[in-house]
């Protein structure tokens, strides 16, 4: 009957599972034996109607299948292959929406509620099971009369006669409908997920209980290349190429081996290519349901251009703060090396800048190795030899070396290898019209590609630091112009009253020649003023000629200039400077092809004699020009006025000393004397300050002078011991055990009664420890009263105080009286320091007095080192203490603890020992 469907016989089935079909095959045994089916006997052909009638009947009728299939949302069917006939349970009528009064429906009927697509996989299901006699399981769509679709699937299995052959198919059917449903959702759901993780730069990432790598999505591949297959297995701190940046390893390492969730770990690698991958993690402990630890799953992200950008942004953030704070190039320039260094993990950068024909090393700063590499570099490098450096400077371009093993000479330069350098950067510094200024040239640990990220930082670099320091330059030019003469490139009067102003508050004795041309109009009128132009330029060039290389020459305007002396000697020798410059000024003049002959008249002002600030000494100096005007011209004239607006200006701050004192505006400043040779603090200098409430800050020699020449020295003197003293026991004894504090003492106050008593006095009350005190006497306090100097000075030993004589070589004293002294040490005046090395007599002064302590048995030191020449020179000649502005200005107390523990980094950025870094600071 069925044979044109399926071929020569057929059986219908479903089933409700995902299970084999002979584990099928005994529930459908167990099922047949509880409902019972029907049997037929093939032999009794005659009576198949009549017995599949009552077979049907029975089998409908079961309460018992029923429950059954409808509690399961099953139905049951039997094919008899003999008797070639099929029957359905009422659960199978009702899940193919039939009425089981209408029967089975014939084959063909049958066909045509299958779906067309899913017929022929129907046919060749039930094929394969009557031939092998297996079984069968098969999925198709059942479209009810109500044109309702429903998934079914169809479960069973052959029965075999005692022949051998198939006699009989039995099975159950299910609607799984709902379950093919949830099914598609389940794979859209994933087929979604794989098109986003495949889309977007985000991957997938698990590691086992061990911390290893054992799945990475596609996604990641796609950001890495083959490289990912390479970390499969892997602990990522156990990554060789992760280290770039140095990230947080220990701390990464500590929370995953705690198993604690972590969110946007930030770490790089470097691929076998040389690419940098700037990766972020983060994830979550996984546990299996017995509550073990099995491992982490999470997400990653390439952020590799942010990760970029934001190195970007937080250098020009760091350089543009750089320069807000900093106010000179050579800080703003090591400032910057240190900071492009530490951001980007590099071993060490350098400032070239141009030197004759080559280029020479300025501001660095690095690894201890790389800052002794760059010290012992030459003078200049060629920049002709075909080098990194000169392509970079001809070109004007920035350059990425990231094979350094082609470059020989560059290596050998740098000693990259022993450096552990593998790569170098070299920026270019241009002016404003696009030329090379000077490089920053870094060493790299690591060589990678990068073009595009290094490009944007060079050109950060190179764009905000050639801005600075073309604004730097153009500032200089301003300031230049507004502080000189245009016509003969003179300090003008604002300059001069700044160099003054310095001289005066650094206590300097000066001397001021206020210079009038006294011929000049005729000049100027005769030949025009392109002839008077010439004549001032020339003067200006013999004026110059004239005086000391410390000294200034200035134009006030008009015919009139003025010589600053600085360090003046006495009046005989300045009025021997002053006649120089009238025999400069007289010498033929050669203007039109006819020489003229000009005279001056001078005037002399002395600070602080006259006159202790700028201005009145100005005036000072040219009333005594106007006195050697009146006396016929010519000539050089000395101040000789009455009491000046500077000396009256002194007794009257005498007048109110006692009542500062009270008023607590006296304040002490210090200024640290270092022993270069063992690199340590050995001392500090303490210096008055008055802060006056009217007159702002005043210096030592604004009213010191005067207050020698009153009752105001005694009081004055014990409150600047005994606030010393204070404040040595404020920084602390035990901290710094073997830091001296120095006082400077008059002769007029080492002589007055009760001042050893109050000196013993006060250190008992602080049970300070007498060896670091150090009181500086001046060379003429030994002069003036020897004998009464000496007796004091033994008194002062014995109380355990030292004592040093201070301003040694100006006072003349006896060298066989210097002999029996009973002091320490000698401080060596600046005076002998100025313009070491080039002045070989004061060089030759310096290492005498250093010799000659050392063979008494006492401590030389210099005051007054400001540049960084002079304190090669020192070195060389032997003389390790040393004082001034190169080592640090006077500070006040709050800054002293601050000082001495930054000595140590100090000396790490070789900005204390490292004399070419120190004379950078000075350029």
């Amino acid at each position: 009957m069925l044979a044109g469907v399926v071929g020569a016989s057929v059986a219908y089935f479903g089933g409700a599972g995902s299970a084999g079909i002979a584990a099928w095959a005994g529930a459908l045994a167990a099922l047949a034996g509880a409902i019972g089916f029907v049997a037929l006997n093939a032999a009794r052909r005659s009576r198949a109607s009549r017995a599949r009638q009552s077979a049907e009947a029975s089998f409908r009728s079961s309460a018992r299948q029923d429950a059954i299939e409808q509690l399961a949302g099953l139905g049951s069917w039997t094919h008899d292959l003999h008797a070639n006939t099929l029957h359905w349970s009422d659960g199978a009528f009702r899940l193919f929406g039939l009425d089981p009064a209408a029967g089975v429906p014939p084959p063909r009927t049958l066909l045509t509620h299958i779906h067309p697509n899913d017929q022929e996989r129907w046919r060749e299901a039930h094929r394969r099971a009557m031939k092998s006699g297996g079984e069968v399981r098969v999925d198709f769509r059942w479209m009810r009369p109500t044109r309702d679709v429903v998934w079914v699937r169809s479960l069973g299995q052959a029965e075999r006669d005692e022949q051998g052959e198939v006699a009989r198919m039995t099975g159950i059917v299910q609607d799984i409908t709902g379950m093919r449903a949830m099914q598609q959702q389940l794979a859209a759901s994933e087929a979604k997920f794989r098109d986003l993780t495949h889309l977007s730069s985000d991957w997938i990432w698990e590691t086992d209980a061990q911390h290893r790598v054992s799945f990475l999505s596609d996604s990641f591949g796609a950001v890495v290349g083959n490289w990912a297959r390479s970390s499969m297995g892997r602990r990522r701190w156990e990554t060789p190429e992760s280290d770039f940046l140095s990230p947080d390893w220990e701390t990464h390492r500590a929370i995953c081996e705690a198993h604690k969730p972590f969110e946007n770990f930030e770490f790089s690698q470097i691929d076998p290519q040389g690419n940098v991958h700037h990766l972020s993690l983060s994830g979550h402990p996984v546990y299996d349901e017995g509550g073990q630890f099995i491992g982490y799953r999470g997400v990653g992200r390439d952020i590799t251009r942010e990760k970029q950008q934001r190195i970007l942004l937080e250098l020009e953030g760091d350089i543009a703060a750089i320069m807000r704070e900093q106010t000179e190039p050579q800080r703003v320039i090591t400032a910057i090396l240190i900071t492009v260094c530490g951001k980007l993990g590099w071993i060490g950068g350098v400032h070239l800048v141009r030197s004759g024909h080559g280029l020479r090393a300025r501001e660095r700063w690095g690894y201890p190795a790389f800052t002794q590499t760059i010290a012992a570099l030459p003078d200049e490098i060629a920049l002709d030899d075909g080098g990194i450096e000169d392509e970079c400077w001809r070109e004007a371009r920035d350059a990425w070396i990231a094979d350094l093993a082609l470059h020989p000479s560059f290596t050998a330069r740098y000693r990259t290898r022993a450096l552990g350098a593998n790569a170098a950067f070299v920026t270019v510094l241009r002016d404003e019209h696009g030329r090379p200024q000077s490089l920053l040239l870094f060493l790299a640990p690591v060589a990678f590609r990068g073009e595009s990220f290094l490009r944007e930082a060079a050109e950060t670099i190179s764009r905000t630091l050639s801005l600075y320091l073309q604004r730097k330059a153009a500032e200089r030019r301003l300031t230049y112009a507004s502080l000189h003469d245009a016509l003969t490139g003179l300090p003008n009067r604002a300059y001069l009253l700044q160099q003054l102003d310095e001289r005066l508050r650094a206590g300097e004795r000066a001397a001021l020649l206020y210079v009038d041309l006294d011929r000049y109009k005729l000049i100027n009128d005769t030949l025009g003023h392109s002839a008077g132009d010439k004549a001032l330029i020339e003067v200006a060039r013999r004026l110059g000629e004239a005086v000391g290389p410390r000294d200034v020459v200035g134009r006030m305007g008009g015919d009139e200039f003025v010589a600053l002396i600085s360090r003046a000697g006495t009046r005989d020798e300045v009025e021997a400077t002053a006649r120089a410059l009238l025999a400069s000024i007289e010498r033929p003049l050669v203007l039109s092809n006819r020489a003229y002959f000009l005279s001056a008249s001078i005037g002399v002002a002395f600070a602080p004699d006259d006159a202790n600030d700028a201005q009145s000494l100005i005036r000072c100096a040219d009333a005594a020009m106007y006195q050697a005007k009146s006396a016929g011209r010519n000539d050089v004239q000395f101040f000789a006025g009455g009491v000046s607006d500077g000396r009256a200006e002194q007794l009257q701050l005498v007048a109110e000393l006692p009542q500062a004192i009270l008023r607590g505006e006296l304040d002490l400043h210090y200024q640290p004397i270092m022993n270069i040779g063992e690199r340590r603090v050995v001392g500090f200098e303490g210096l008055l300050r008055w802060r006056h409430p009217v007159r702002g800050m005043l210096l030592p020699d604004q009213f010191l002078p005067a207050a020698e020449q009153s009752n105001a020295v005694r009081e004055l003197g014990l409150w600047t011991i005994r606030r010393a003293l204070d404040d040595r026991v404020r920084l602390g004894l035990e901290a710094w055990p073997e830091i001296a504090v120095s006082v400077n003492v008059s002769a007029r106050q080492l002589a007055e009664e009760g001042f050893l008593s109050a000196l013993n006095e006060s250190l008992l009350e602080r049970r300070f420890p007498p060896r670091l005190l150090r009181l500086e006497l001046t060379e003429s306090a030994f002069i003036e009263n020897a004998d009464r100097t000496v007796t004091l000075i033994g008194e002062l030993r014995r109380l355990g105080v030292r004592v040093v004589i201070d301003n040694f070589g100006t006072g003349y004293a006896s060298l066989s009286y210097l002999k029996n002294l009973p002091v320490d040490g000698l401080k060596i005046d600046r005076a002998f320091v100025q313009n070491l090395p080039e002045d070989r007599g004061n060089a030759a002064i310096v290492q005498a007095i250093t010799a000659m302590a050392a063979k008494l048995g006492m401590q030389a030191m210099v005051e007054g080192v400001e540049t960084a020449a002079e304190l090669r020179e020192l070195r060389a000649l032997d003389c390790d203490q040393v004082q001034g502005a190169l080592i640090c200005e006077p500070l006040p107390f709050a800054e002293l603890a601050e000082f001495l523990e930054s000595l140590p980094t100090l000396r790490r950025m070789h900005l204390v020992h490292d004399a070419d870094a120190v004379e950078s600071r000075e350029a």
